[in-house]
This record gives structure tokens, sequence and C-alpha cells, in this order.
């Protein structure tokens, strides 16, 4: 969660929020996979792909995070709250909670689910091992307009060496042994 908290700040600036607001979101962004508090184990830490209707009740951790931060005072968990329900949502329309398209998706969202995806491409999990940065950015230009914003997208890529150092800094010991290269 550092890493795309990081990433998050760092699109944040780029994109030209304040430092506040790209501060709030940094602060919010580890919350945005609060929900899964609410999926049973064997879904969450399931080492393969999921069936359909295991995949159906992980889709609701988005609204189960909103469920569980949306009634706070405070700015930053508020923010979470947000970016929990909204961080599945895709630029064309096609993701979850509601389907949400283009500029209806909040900014933090949108920001989020970039920062997010990459992270998760780039990094062992139980059911994957990492892709390459080279693989992952193929694939992030290649859902460009589709799952990601394309302005965000072309800011991700102008500031891919220095997301890298983030990535680098924050590694797990699981991603040690994954070379990244120079930037």
């Amino acid at each position: 969660v550092k890493r795309v908290a990081f990433i998050c700040y760092e699109l944040a600036k780029g994109y030209g929020l304040p430092e506040e607001e790209a501060e709030k979101l940094m602060f919010a962004s580890p919350l945005h996979d609060v929900g899964k508090v609410g999926i049973p184990d064997g879904i969450l830490n399931k080492p393969m792909k999921l069936q359909e209707h295991e995949w159906e009740v992980m889709k609701t951790h988005a609204s189960i995070g909103y469920d569980i931060l949306k009634n706070s005072k405070r700015a930053i968990i508020q923010a979470g709250a947000l970016i929990a329900r909204d961080h599945h949502e895709k630029w064309d329309g096609s993701g979850y909670p509601y389907g949400l398209a283009a500029e209806a998706i909040p900014l933090e969202g949108r920001i989020v689910a970039l920062a997010d995806v990459f992270d998760a491409l780039t990094s062992v999990r139980p059911y994957k091992k990492a892709w390459s940065v080279e693989e992952a950015m193929a694939h992030i230009h290649a859902q460009s307009g589709l799952h990601f914003d394309p302005t965000l997208v072309q800011l991700f890529a102008a500031q891919l060496p220095q997301l890298l150092q983030i990535k680098q800094q924050w590694a797990e010991q699981s991603d040690a042994g994954q070379p990244l290269p120079p930037g």
C-alpha cells in the first residue's frame, strides 16, 4: 500500500492537484481495499483463478469498503470511502460497482485504479509471477481509453522513472528477485 500511496501522490501532483489534495489522496489510497475484510478467506486467498460466483463475491469489496468508511467525519476517511468504491470503475464504463464511465469516475478513483493495477501487475502474488515493467506498461497502454483515463496513462508513462524509484524504494521481500530496469 505504500507504493500505491506514493505513486498516487506523484500522479496527483503531476496532474496538477494542489499539495493538500495530493497528500489527502496519498493518505486515503491505502484504504482502497478495506472492503476485503468482508470477503471470505477462501475466496480472498485462493491461489488460482476465481470461479464466476466467487468473482461476484470478490467484486462486493468495493461497496463493502465504501459502507465501512462513508460515515466518517474525517476528510481522509471520506476520500478513502470514495476511493474504495470507485477504484474498479473503468474509463469505458465496464467496471464496477456502478459502471461509471470517463470523467463521471472521480479523479481519485481513476488515479488509484492505475497505480493499483501497475503495482499488482509488477508484484508477485500467490496466483502469479510479477510481470516485467515493459509488460505492465504495454498492458496499461493497451487499456488506455478502456480501463484507464488516457490522460493519466500519458502522465504515468512520462513519470515512469520516478515511479520505478518508488517501487524500488518500497520493494517487498517477494519482489526482491525481480530486477527493475535502470531509470
